[in-house]
């Protein structure tokens, strides 16, 4: 796959950082697995990634967390 940023580099394994933030919710997940970019650094989730990236900031909101910085941690299946 090329990247669809810069169209020309193709994304290899690694980790990157997703910051989001839910209402008055900030939180950052490190160490998230992601294919980037090496050209420009864009970075993509795999679908079931973005599943549980949201689901714990959904989890924290719900909670009244208000700044939260955690290590990302596969589901178990």
């Amino acid at each position: 796959m090329t990247c669809v940023i810069c169209q020309s580099g193709i994304p290899e394994a690694g980790t990157t950082t997703v910051t989001l933030e839910r209402g008055t919710t900030l939180i950052v997940f490190r160490r998230v697995p992601a294919t980037i970019c090496p050209n420009c650094g864009e970075s993509y989730l795999d679908d079931a990634v973005v599943d549980q990236v949201y689901q714990a900031a959904d989890d924290a909101t719900a909670a009244g967390v208000e700044v939260d910085v955690r290590e990302f941690h596969h589901a178990s299946a």
